[in-house]
């Protein structure tokens, strides 16, 4: 199982498979051997106390030893299925522009930490419109195509989805 969990600002990718008795669970890139304990969860011999407080959609409230913690989960698979099933082959949710236009979207899930890019700003192919941090990398997401931005649809600490529509362009 794939899940996108953000917490606060952090962002964090995991994979989950369960390993027998426990689950190997894999969180930007780094392996944990995590086992089912009464009250919580242990992870590399250290037991912490979870109590799950409510959940609202992808929102939980959580206390972890005694700290309360709210996070967003999102099972990624379940996520990229349901925007398939709301994709018609005559108009897919990435291309849901006005002819002319342009969009630029997320090469990967993510969270945005810096718009680089404002409506009306004149823009060349290959400029830098956003940042995008994915498994604590940083990456530059340049604009596809040389034009003016008409919309901005992220702000700073936003978590997005592969090919979520960052921004749109119209050819200048």
């Amino acid at each position: 199982m794939r899940l996108q969990v953000t917490v606060g600002k952090d962002l964090y990718q995991l994979e989950v498979e369960r390993a027998g008795d426990a689950f190997q669970v894999t969180v930007n890139g780094k392996p944990f051997q995590v086992r089912a304990v009464s009250g919580g969860f242990s992870v590399g011999g250290r037991t912490h106390a979870v109590a799950v407080k409510g959940r609202e959609g992808p929102a939980w409230r959580a206390e972890v030893d005694g700290r309360p913690v709210e996070a967003r989960v999102i099972d990624v698979a379940k996520a990229e299925a349901r925007k398939a099933e709301g994709a018609s082959p005559a108009r897919p949710a990435a291309a849901s522009v006005k002819a002319g236009q342009t969009t630029l979207v997320a090469p990967m899930p993510g969270k945005i930490v810096k718009v680089l890019v404002s409506v009306g700003q004149r823009v060349k192919a290959g400029d830098p419109a956003c940042v995008l941090e994915a498994m604590k990398m940083q990456s530059e997401i340049p604009s596809p195509a040389a034009g003016v931005v008409r919309e901005v649809r992220v702000k700073e600490g936003q978590s997005v989805m592969a090919s979520d529509v960052l921004v749109v362009l119209e050819a200048a």
